[in-house]
C-alpha cells in the first residue's frame, strides 16, 4: 500500500497533465484497499476514477465498465446491494457494447445477480431475474472461455447459489 501511495504522489508530481495515468494509479491504489479490506476508501477512490473516466472517455469505453465493474463490486462487498444493482443495470448496455461474450460483460452481469441475490431484501422475482442473468452468463463464458475456465466454473457456482436462493422463497 506504501509505494502505491507513492507511486500516486509521484505521477501527480510529475505526470499532472496526464490524466490516464493519474486514474490507473488511482485504480491500483483502489484496488489494493479493496484487498485489504478498506472498502470505504477504496470506494471513494472508485467513484473518483469512474467519474473522470465516463467524463474524459465516455461512458461506453471500456475504462469506464472496468471502473464501474470495480465500484459495483465495491458496493456489493459493502453490502450496499440496492446502489451495487443500479450501477451495475446502467453500466450493462454500455459493456455489451463491447461484446456479448467480453469478459467485463460476464463479470458486471455476475455483480448484478450477485447483488441481486445476496440482498436479504431480495424478492422472488429479483432472484429469478439473478438466475436469468447468471444464465446467461454461464452461456457466453463457456462460448468465450469453454466449460472448464475457472470463470466458466465461478459463474456455474454463482448459478447454483442462486437457484438454492430461490428455493428458499418457496418454504
Amino acid at each position: 500500500l506504501p509505494v502505491l501511495e507513492v507511486a500516486l504522489a509521484l505521477r501527480r508530481r510529475y505526470w499532472s497533465h496526464e490524466e490516464e495515468v493519474i486514474l490507473i494509479a488511482k485504480t491500483n491504489l483502489a484496488a489494493c484497499l479493496f484487498d485489504l479490506g478498506r472498502l470505504d476508501e477504496a470506494l471513494v477512490l472508485n467513484r473518483e476514477v469512474y467519474a473522470r473516466t465516463v467524463a474524459v472517455l465516455g461512458k461506453d469505453s471500456e475504462e469506464a465498465v472496468t471502473d464501474c465493474l470495480n465500484m459495483a463490486d465495491t458496493l456489493r462487498k459493502l453490502r450496499r446491494f440496492a446502489e451495487a444493482a443500479t450501477l451495475a443495470r446502467d453500466q450493462l448496455p454500455s459493456a455489451r457494447s463491447l461484446g456479448n461474450g467480453h469478459e467485463l460483460v460476464i463479470l458486471l452481469s455476475r455483480v448484478l445477480a450477485d447483488s441481486l441475490c445476496q440482498n436479504p431484501d431480495s424478492s422472488r422475482d429479483d432472484v429469478l431475474e439473478a438466475i436469468s442473468i447468471l444464465q446467461k452468463a454461464l452461456e457466453q463464458a463457456r462460448r468465450t472461455f469453454g466449460a472448464t475456465h475457472p470463470r466458466t466454473r465461478e459463474t456455474e457456482a454463482k448459478l447454483g447459489s442462486a437457484r438454492h436462493r430461490a428455493r428458499e422463497f418457496a418454504y
